[in-house]
């Protein structure tokens, strides 16, 4: 469905009457805005308000769904033979450009970038304050460089669409971008939004991105771009004013959002709403009954016994990540940190994914330090996870050694949470971890495929280029 599909007809708010609703617990509106005609739409504040709300509101249907693509390919998490028929080809590592989840996630992304550029491309219209104009922009570029940052973590290069797009002949000039241009206009929106954004928000606004997030996703971004320096000096001001450590059974559960260590998460809403999530149906082994939660499990984002062997004796982090559950010569160590025993009827779960995470702020900043040659100073942070951990801080490590000690601290820190695949790939050792992986602990249903470097990107979903003959495919894709 090529950018027909993923922008025009994912946002109905160009060509139909349209429908926003809003997006976290503290902000959502479930009182039904009814249907506007487009030609009257976008005119006044509220117009913005609830435009910008929707792109808050698309993030739920990606997150919901981002584990299949940045934990399941890798060797944390697995498929048992009920989730295969979902799941399998992350799990196996045999996805391809027919694939229809690819597809799906492809269309999901450029949706929400649509409805980011709608707001920037009328945000200049109604009348409102200066400061209110700046706030919503800021907060639309830095939701539009996120959305940039998982489809070109997924795909490298791909179309780089600034504006909204009017006509299908126009979304057929899009062809793909470098993926440095992508990164390129990904650093300019989260600078130009962190230098607008307040640092916090309250009451009904809590949930919103901050000039915090924006400076913390730009120093992620830095990472992956291998820009160390520049990625030391901003995570060096996130560390020092983002936020708290917990300890990890203060961060995630039922009533625990938007906590001291969250900088940026998708605000769910349980309740029969349509805002939940399906993490806690989802993650519980389906075998279990209702012996975890009271609705059906779908054994998705299983963890895997190297990911469980991976957290040392004594970690205080090792019981709220990981649940326990056996049957037959099945043993399930599911994602029990997004799993709580009450979701209602209907699998619609009320509690957040974090995006951002002052743990992984500090993470990505001793990393920073690590490959700036400030070894000791890079231990300093790993042992702030460490120790809240309840593990023994690391000394004298050579810079080597502190990068494999950090590395590993990533991998059990944030667990199940669709860092881990994207971390492997940007470290450039997906091979020879998965690879061993694939030795050592074979998987639960079935048998991991060929594991070959073209993998660290997802295919071009066929459709797009079916559509769009001009559009080029990744190397090892047809």
């Amino acid at each position: 469905m090529q950018l027909r599909a993923s922008i025009i007809k994912g946002i109905a708010a160009l060509l139909l009457p349209v429908t926003f609703t809003a997006c976290s617990k503290s902000f959502v509106d479930v009182t039904p805005q009814g249907i506007i005609p487009v030609g009257s739409y976008y005119n006044t504040e509220i117009d913005i308000k609830n435009a910008l709300n929707g792109t808050y509101n698309s993030l739920r249907t990606i997150y919901n769904e981002q584990y299949g693509y940045g934990e399941l390919p890798s060797d944390n998490a697995q498929t048992f033979g009920e989730s295969e028929v979902m799941y399998g080809e992350e799990d196996k590592l045999t996805w391809n450009a027919t694939s229809v989840r690819l597809q799906a996630a492809w269309t999901r992304f450029y949706a929400t970038i649509a409805y980011a550029n709608i707001v920037l491309d009328h945000v200049g219209t109604p009348v409102m304050s200066d400061a209110n104009r700046a706030n919503y922009t800021a907060q639309a570029k830095f939701l539009r460089a996120l959305t940039y940052f998982n489809l070109v973590r997924m795909y490298g290069a791909v179309p780089l669409v600034l504006k909204e797009i009017k006509t299908e002949a126009e979304a057929y000039t899009y062809l793909r971008t470098s993926a440095d241009s992508v990164y390129a206009q990904i650093e300019k929106d989260l600078t130009e939004a962190a230098a607008v954004l307040p640092a916090s928000y309250t009451g009904t606004d809590i949930g919103k991105a901050t000039s915090i997030a924006a400076k913390a996703l730009l120093g992620k971004v830095y990472m992956y771009e291998k820009k160390y320096p520049q990625a030391e000096s901003t995570l060096a001001e996130v560390v020092a004013t983002a936020g708290t450590l917990l300890s990890y059974d203060q961060i995630f559960g039922l009533g625990k959002d938007n906590n001291k260590e969250i900088i940026f998460s998708v605000q769910y809403l349980g309740g029969g709403y349509g805002e939940g999530n399906t993490f806690a149906s989802g993650f519980v082994p389906q075998p279990s009954g209702s012996t975890i939660i009271s609705v059906s499990g779908g054994s998705s984002n299983i963890g895997t016994k190297d990911l469980y062997d991976a957290f040392e004796s004594g970690d205080s982090r090792l019981n709220t990540a990981i649940g326990i559950f056996t049957t037959g010569t099945f043993t399930y160590y599911y994602a029990k940190k997004f799993v709580y025993a009450t979701v209602a009827s209907g699998s619609e779960g009320d509690n957040d994914w974090p995006v951002l995470r002052y743990a992984d702020a500090i993470l990505l900043y001793a990393e920073a330090l690590n490959e700036n040659s400030k070894t000791p100073a890079a231990l300093d942070q790993l042992n702030l996870i460490r120790v809240r951990s309840n593990l023994i801080a690391k000394t004298g490590l050579s810079q080597s050694d502190a990068r494999d000690a950090i590395r590993k601290e990533r991998r059990v820190e944030l667990c199940f949470e669709a860092e881990r695949w994207f971390d492997l790939n940007r470290w450039g050792i997906m091979q020879t971890v998965m690879t061993a992986h694939k030795a050592n602990y074979p998987a639960a249903n079935g048998t991991i495929g060929n594991i070959v470097s073209t993998l660290n990107l997802y295919p071009i979903p066929q459709q797009e280029r079916t559509l769009n003959p001009n559009l080029s495919q990744n190397l090892g894709y047809n």
